[in-house]
Order: C-alpha cells, then sequence, then structure tokens
C-alpha cells in the first residue's frame, strides 16, 4: 500500500502504517504486485470505501478462518509464472523450468477454485486458457512437481528418441568391442574410463593398433582408445539422431509457447484475478484475526466509534499479560483532550488515526462500530513525531516548522492530532499558541484533537473538550521496586474511559501519585502535596 500525499513518513510511523501494511500483506507475487500499487480512497469515493470494507467482512465470514488458511497457503507456494506468460506472448520459445512454473500455475488455480468457489459463491478464476494450458501440458503425466517433455508430445520425437536409443547401442557395442581387443592385446580383462596408464615394465610390445599416447612419464604411458572407422561412423549416427530429437524437442516446445502465446490475455486475466483474491483474503484474515467490523463513511468528515483499539500497541500488551482498553469516540470537529500522564492521550490519538488508516483504504476497522469519513491528509504534531529538519534547532522551532508545512499544505479534508504541543515553552504562551491552532484548525474546518496538560484551553478556544478519567484511586505501590510492577498497578487503578466535560475540570494529583507509584521515596512525594496544597 502506498500513503501518497495522505500522511507524511513521521506520521505515518506514529499512527502504525507500516504495522497496518504488514498485517494486511497478501502472500503470492500476484498479490504482492497489485498490493504495493493500492492508494487510499479519496474524497468523494465514500460509497466505494464503505463497499470494499463490507465486501472483505462478507468474505471473512463466508470462508471463515480455516479455508481462508488453505487457500493463502496454496497462493503462498505459487511459482511466479507472470514471466514466462510474458515471453511467450513476446514470441519467445520457453524452457521446461517455464513450462514447469506454469503448470503448477494451473494446478494452482484449480485446487483454489475448489476451496474458494464453490456453487454459491461467484465466477471461478479458471477461464478456457487456463483449462487448454493445462490439458496441454498435462500430456507430461500427473506429477506437477516435474515436468518432461513426453514422447506423447509428438509422434514424430518418439520416432527420434527410438532411433536414438538404437543408434546409441550400436555406439556402445562398437566402443565395446574396441575397448575389449585392446585389453587383450595388453594382457588385461578390461579398459576402465576415457584414458588409462600402461606401466612400461608390463609393456610386451609395441602399443596395440587404435591405443594413442596421452602423456610419457619414465615408468608409465598415458593412454587413450583412439575410435576406429565403424565406431566414428556409429558415432556420427548417434550424433545425427541426438540432433533429430533436439529438433523435435524444439518443435514441441514451440508448439507449447504458441499455446501459451494464443492464451496470454486469458492466463493474464487469471492472475489478475489471483492477485485481486490474495489481497482480498489478507484483509479478510486480518479482519478475522483482530474481530475488525466495516464502518459506515459518510460524506461529512468525521470520527466516531466504539470499544476501538490500536493494535499494534494492543499486541504489545498481549505479550506483556496486559489488556488494551477500547475507546469510544465521536468527532466531528477539533477537541481538546485533557487527563493524567500515562491516561492513554497520546494511545488514543494513535487509535483515531489508525481507525482512519484503515477506512482510508477500504478495510474494516477494529472497533464494533464505527462512522469516519475520508481525509485529504492526516496529520501528527508534537510527542511521537522524529524530527526531520535540522539538528541545530531546538525541539519548538522544530515543531513550528512541522505545523507551518500542516498549515502550508492544500488539503480541505485535515485529520489532525496534536500531542502537547509547545510543551516546551511556558505554560502562558503555550496556552496562546493553542488557542491560536485551534482557530485556525476551526477556520478550515479540520477534524482531530489537541492533547494538552494545560488547563482551561478549550474554554478559552469555544471547542468541545474531552478528558480522560485518570486514576479510580490512590493505587498501592508494589512491594518490589521493578518498573513492571508498578506500570500493573497503574493499569489496575487507572480509567482509561474517555469522556466529554463541560468546563475546566477539577485539579487533580494525578502526577503526585505516578511519582510514588514508581518509588520516589515519601518524603519527596508529601512535600509535592504540600505544595500543591498551597
Amino acid at each position: 500500500m502506498r500513503a501518497l500525499d495522505l500522511l507524511d513518513a513521521s506520521s505515518a510511523d506514529v499512527l502504525g502504517f507500516e504495522w497496518l501494511c504488514n498485517a494486511v500483506a497478501p502472500v503470492s507475487p500476484y498479490g504482492e504486485r497489485l498490493f504495493s500499487e493500492l492508494v487510499p480512497f479519496q474524497p468523494g469515493s465514500e460509497s466505494s470505501a464503505e463497499a470494499r470494507a463490507r465486501k472483505v467482512a462478507a468474505t471473512a465470514a463466508e470462508l471463515g478462518e480455516e479455508r481462508i488458511d488453505g487457500v493463502r497457503a496454496v497462493l503462498r507456494a505459487m511459482p511466479d509464472a507472470a514471466s514466462a506468460i510474458a515471453r511467450a506472448s513476446m514470441g519467445d520459445v520457453l524452457d521446461d523450468p517455464s513450462f514447469l512454473e506454469l503448470r503448477r500455475f494451473c494446478a494452482a488455480i484449480e485446487r483454489i477454485d475448489g476451496l474458494v468457489s464453490p456453487s454459491s459463491r461467484g465466477v471461478p478464476i479458471a477461464n478456457d486458457g487456463v483449462r487448454v494450458l493445462d490439458e496441454a501440458l498435462a500430456i507430461a503425466g500427473n506429477d506437477e512437481r516435474s515436468f518432461y517433455l513426453a514422447d506423447a508430445f509428438d509422434a514424430d520425437l518418439q520416432i527420434a528418441r527410438e532411433r536414438l536409443a538404437r543408434e546409441q547401442a550400436e555406439l556402445d557395442a562398437s566402443r565395446g568391442r574396441e575397448s575389449a581387443r585392446a585389453a587383450q592385446q595388453l594382457g588385461r580383462d578390461e579398459i576402465a574410463g576415457s584414458e588409462f596408464i600402461v606401466m612400461r615394465a608390463e609393456l610386451p610390445g609395441p602399443l596395440p593398433a587404435g591405443v594413442r599416447v596421452v602423456r610419457e612419464a619414465p615408468t608409465y604411458l598415458l593412454c587413450a582408445l583412439e575410435y576406429g572407422e565403424a565406431t566414428l561412423a556409429a558415432l556420427a549416427r548417434r550424433d545425427e539422431a541426438a540432433t533429430a530429437v533436439a529438433q523435435a524437442e524444439a518443435r514441441v516446445r514451440a508448439q507449447l509457447s504458441a499455446t501459451v502465446r494464443e492464451r496470454a490475455a486469458e492466463l493474464g486475466a487469471a492472475a489478475a484475478a489471483l492477485a485481486e483474491l490474495d489481497v482480498l483474503l489478507a484483509a479478510a484474515r486480518f479482519s478475522q484475526r483482530y474481530e475488525c467490523a466495516p464502518a459506515s463513511v459518510p460524506a461529512e468528515p468525521v470520527l466516531a466509534f466504539e470499544k476501538a483499539r490500536f493494535l499494534p500497541l494492543a499486541g504489545e500488551l498481549e505479550v506483556a499479560g496486559r489488556r488494551f482498553v477500547p475507546l469510544d469516540i465521536d468527532l466531528h470537529d477539533t477537541a481538546v483532550l485533557t487527563g493524567p500522564n500515562m491516561g492513554g492521550k497520546s494511545v488514543s490519538l494513535q487509535t483515531c488515526g489508525f481507525v482512519a488508516l484503515c477506512v482510508a483504504f477500504g478495510l474494516p476497522v477494529p472497533a464494533i462500530g464505527a462512522r469516519v469519513g475520508l481525509f485529504d491528509h492526516v496529520a501528527w504534531l508534537g510527542l511521537g513525531r522524529e524530527a526531520q529538519i535540522g539538528g541545530l534547532l531546538s525541539s519548538f522551532a522544530r515543531e513550528v516548522l512541522e505545523l507551518r508545512a500542516i498549515l502550508a499544505r492544500r488539503a480541505p479534508r485535515l485529520l489532525i492530532f496534536v500531542d502537547e504541543f509547545a510543551r516546551t515553552t511556558t505554560p502562558h504562551e503555550g496556552r496562546a499558541l493553542l488557542v491560536a491552532l485551534l482557530a485556525r484548525l476551526r477556520q478550515r474546518g479540520a477534524c482531530g484533537m489537541v492533547a494538552t496538560h494545560l488547563a482551561g484551553i478549550a474554554s478559552v478556544a469555544g471547542t468541545r473538550h474531552f478528558a480522560v478519567r485518570g486514576l479510580r484511586d490512590m493505587p498501592a505501590r508494589p512491594q518490589t521496586a521493578e518498573i513492571p510492577a508498578a506500570l500493573a498497578a497503574l493499569a489496575q487503578a487507572m480509567d482509561y474511559t474517555i469522556e466529554e466535560v463541560h468546563g475546566d475540570e477539577a485539579p487533580r494529583a494525578d502526577a503526585v501519585a505516578l511519582t510514588a507509584l514508581l518509588g520516589i521515596d515519601d518524603d519527596f512525594v508529601e512535600a509535592a502535596y504540600r505544595a500543591l496544597a498551597q
């Protein structure tokens, strides 16, 4: 899949685009070529994006995991016959390995049709071209793992091979007679190999006729047999027969290549259907594995879902024995998100962006329900974004330049996620910059969410305000000082639910509680609480 102008490299990294590409990647070379050309749906293509996601979900439900895995196993083992088809279509004569690829190609299509295209399903992948080629190549035998130009391909080929066998036998017999005669004259039982050694001390006289010296040494002679007239004549007849066999085989290969050339368009259509099936099944398997559902895709810029998950993080948590808490969001404008440290604000933004990416590529989303529009550009600003601008700038200056690039982009439909923008400047100026940013985003009609620790932003900017509920109660400090234990305790005490609030939130002391949880001594924590009370 190609992101094109939908999002830049840093935003793609934060929002898990590469993870998504890997999760829905096909397994065959046919699917890989098509997959590499997939681009996001643009605003105005809402019906197509929704239809594609519904097709993926319907395929997942109809075929089931076992059948999809079976088809994908066949696709994974398929050879890439595209080159052979292309070369034959240009008039090339194919070799035996190419015919083997084509034979396995046809056989795999038949197996896939048996798994994917029962009577209740649509048009099979196999067409007349596939069937004709399969029948032409099947003359070689029933074993699709090998290919041989069998005599059954052509009567003249069989005759030529029978003649070659006779001439070879006569040549071998003539060679055998000459070798036996020379061995008898040298007083040996036999002569083995094309060259042999004769010890000078054992040589009774001159070398027999037909034996020539290859190399001399003080104690021995390295010799070889020279063919007599009868053997040379037999050799000429054998070579002539071998040439006739080669010509017959070339004729058969040319005939088979012509069949491929005549049916190249149909074979190409079958390969294209395989590619579409591979990409579809990869998406369907993704939908099954992560319990996804197709989203409704309205014409307006909206981002709303129930029980959604950011799958890259959900997988990491599962490995660690923890669970991702699904999120509910309803955005149709730009809103402010507040909450405690480690309360999941960044993950909430990532979840929104990940769901939007799924919809943009016509995929079901990891949620029980969603209503998500299409966007021209999805942008991430703030924490987590790798700096792509010169290292001499401060982090705040880099953020400003990144913001300038986002605002300069001509994207009528902008989906933006801002995570702690202007956090490195003074709270007073940071607040002013966030208010100005929200005003500009509202002016542009952007959809998105701005996460911040600064209070009072939503009320001053006149935007909706969402908040993570935060700690339910004070988590008990683990008995061990290990970080995983502290994080587990935090997860148990934290309520990651996001809810819309009105007005400013009451001051909280979640950060102080987190400090205690992570092992700072009690005197330090008590001093912090006293300062907070003042």
